[in-house]
């Protein structure tokens, strides 16, 4: 019989117990509301399901419009991982720390540049993203990893999503937000200069070579999950691109391939306003431009209500954490790139023929 304990939101607890037969859950036995309805719903399932498979199961145990009351179908799935692989074991996501390292062991003979976030307007942080990938893969610029600063507020749509579909203009006109593309995929980034972290890795395909896509996800965001998970923060990786807690998404990641470079980015909720999140993004809203990629609703987890931190000392840990793991030299952005960024703007990023593409 393995038992586990795991917090929940609002520092209250979920406690699991189960025996594995077979490779499938057996006697599961959870604490609280509905228990035996979602113990009944986990019994049988697959022992190396992950924590969106069981905790799918265990909302659909849960009666139609009925809540659990201090916890989530996320909590006591991440207690059932927990229970199965051991505590001291945790996986990042489908990974294994061991295996993550085995992965990731060329990375610390990479001479990785390390840029610290500098306030700049949301239409050049996307710029820098195709001017740094760029230069990464011309040999001009070795691996880097980025922390955006941001100046404004900004929706950042992906390359393939409608502005209409995910944005209102009228509310994010009235508020300040700029609505800004950027060059990889994914769905719409809610941002405000105070409630953000964001980072970008441009690194050789050869770093994630024999990986799929899904998997280099994972690896490429395994650095900060463990960065978060040393600030006492019980994040893993939920694919394809998301960064979850037991109470909901900490943060979602985006890629693009280009001239045999990965850019990797990732932003996390530090803090939010979620009314204005609510107003500005039309995430849940009819969409009204077919032929576009849609933003999924999903419950989001601020850092400052899991840890009581300082925006700036998060971010300054995760960089020193990945220094720590991987090396690097802390750098500046060069005049050059600025001013190449800046050109950018100009002719694409700060254009409406490429903001207004699938309008």
């Amino acid at each position: 019989m393995r038992r586990v304990e795991s917090d929940t939101p609002g520092g209250q607890r979920v406690t699991v117990t189960l025996e594995v037969e077979n490779g499938r859950l057996a006697a599961v036995r959870v604490d609280g509301d509905y228990a035996d309805a979602i113990a009944s719903a986990l019994n049988g399932t697959p022992a190396d399901a992950d924590v969106p498979a069981i905790a799918a199961r265990v909302r659909a145990a849960v009666p139609f419009g009925a809540e659990l009351v201090g916890t989530t179908p996320e909590a006591v799935a991440l207690a059932v991982v927990r229970a199965v692989n051991g505590p001291r074991t945790d996986r990042i996501g489908t990974f294994t720390p061991a295996e993550i390292d085995r992965l990731t062991s060329e990375w610390p003979k990479l001479p990785w540049r390390l840029l610290h976030e500098v306030p700049l307007s949301p239409a050049l942080n996307v710029a820098l993203d195709e001017v740094l990938t760029d230069r990464v893969a011309a040999g001009r610029c070795p691996p880097t990893l980025r922390f955006w600063g941001w100046e404004s507020p900004a929706v950042v749509i992906g390359r393939c999503q409608s502005v209409t579909n995910e944005v209102d203009r009228e509310a994010a006109a009235a508020r300040g937000f700029a609505v800004v593309r950027r060059m990889s995929g994914g769905g719409a980034m809610f941002v405000q200069p105070h409630g953000a972290i964001t980072y970008s890795l441009y690194l050789p395909e050869a770093a994630v070579e024999g990986l799929n896509i899904r998997q280099s996800y994972e690896v490429c965001e395994a650095w900060v999950i463990r960065g978060l998970r040393e600030l006492g923060i019980d994040a893993h990786h939920v694919p394809i691109n998301d960064i979850a807690c037991g109470e909901g998404k900490i943060g979602g990641a985006a890629q693009a391939r280009r001239k045999r470079v990965v850019l990797h980015h990732t932003t996390m909720a530090y803090d939010m306003d979620p009314a204005e999140m609510a107003a500005v993004l039309r995430v849940g809203r009819v969409k009204l431009k077919e032929k576009a990629v849609a933003s999924a609703a999903k419950t989001v987890a601020p850092l400052a209500r899991r840890t009581g931190r300082a925006r700036a000392e998060i971010a300054a840990q995760l960089f020193a954490s990945f220094r720590a793991r991987y090396g690097g030299t802390p750098s500046e952005l060069t005049a050059e790139e600025v001013t190449a960024a800046a050109e950018l703007v100009q002719s694409k990023y700060g254009n409406p023929a490429w903001t207004e593409e699938f309008e």
